[in-house]
């Protein structure tokens, strides 16, 4: 009785006349923190799990709500030819003065043609599925059969399709094209004042082996962003504009949506521009042109296949 059991070290020794703690209250306390990290470590994936779930419903929703404003979009209001003008010309008017219905049709032509979601079960490698074709919306071409330029897609305006680079392997992969003075502009926050927003115009420029991409903004002058994709480019703006607003956002961009090439009615217009055929590795999409401000099924509203 009151001695320590064989091959037990004692619990504390005195040294120097105070006690210490005993190698074997050294490893209990270690125990007890393990237990506590391992079930902490249990909440925290339990959670994550949740918040997981929780994404997928929110995009759910998401994809949901894009659906509804795809098949329900309803007249854009008629403008002269005088204002159609203005509006090109100062694009900022244009972005101000979109009708609520517009809006709507915006968001919908600003969805990839297609999904990450969709990419990832194909798996990589794997071409989309050919059955399934694209909405794109209608363009008036001119009596060569060329589409008539500046046209509004989105939030974009296409000033420029370009010239297809199709001996050239960095100027086209399996989804998009890079044509060489493919030019567009859009309205996006500024970089320089919290209060506004401004216009870039994104170009894709001739830079040897590689195409070269660069966004200049209305209110900064001179002072354009150039990068070797589109993502790069486009990155530091979304990244400034965040910054002088306090914005604890996200600052990943997804360069062709920012610069158009992933809008459907953009990459159909692409893909018929000459030598687009000759792009080795560009899988060519089918689409279904829908003419725009039709609603219905009526003989106004029949698909084209192309």
């Amino acid at each position: 009785m009151g001695r320590h059991p064989k091959n037990q070290p004692s619990k504390t020794s005195v040294q120097n006349g105070s006690p210490t703690i005993s190698t074997y209250e050294k490893y209990k306390e270690i125990k007890r923190k393990y237990r506590e990290l391992k079930k902490m470590n249990n909440e925290l994936n339990e959670e994550y799990g949740r918040a997981i779930k929780e994404a997928r419903k929110c995009k759910d929703e998401r994809d949901s709500l894009l659906e509804k404003l795809a098949t329900n979009y309803v007249n854009e209001e008629s403008t002269s030819f005088m204002d159609h003008q203005r509006r090109l010309k100062n694009p900022l008017i244009a972005y101000n003065e979109r009708p609520t219905t517009q809006i709507a049709r915006n968001i919908v032509n600003d969805i990839p043609a297609v999904s990450s979601s969709s990419a990832a079960k194909r798996g990589p490698g794997r071409p989309p599925a050919s059955s399934r074709n694209v909405k794109a919306y209608h363009v008036d071409k001119d009596t060569n059969g060329n589409y008539v330029l500046p046209v509004e897609v989105g939030l974009h305006t296409i000033l420029s399709l370009g010239t297809v680079v199709y001996d050239r392997a960095a100027y086209h992969n399996d989804r998009y094209i890079y044509p060489v003075g493919y030019s567009t502009h859009r309205p996006y926050l500024s970089m320089i004042d919290p209060t506004r927003d401004t216009i870039y115009t994104s170009t894709i420029e001739d830079g040897g082996d590689n195409p070269r991409f660069v966004v200049q903004a209305a209110d900064q002058p001179g002072n354009p962003i150039t990068a070797s994709s589109a993502t790069g480019a486009w990155t530091p703006v979304i990244r400034q504009a965040n910054s002088i607003r306090n914005r604890k956002h996200s600052n990943a961009a997804s360069g062709p949506d920012y610069f158009g090439l992933s809008q459907p009615t953009v990459r159909k217009m692409i893909q018929e521009l000459p030598n687009a055929h000759k792009c080795k590795n560009y899988r060519m999409q089918e689409f279904e042109v829908h003419p725009i401000g039709t609603r219905g099924r009526g003989k106004t509203n029949r698909k084209a296949k192309y």
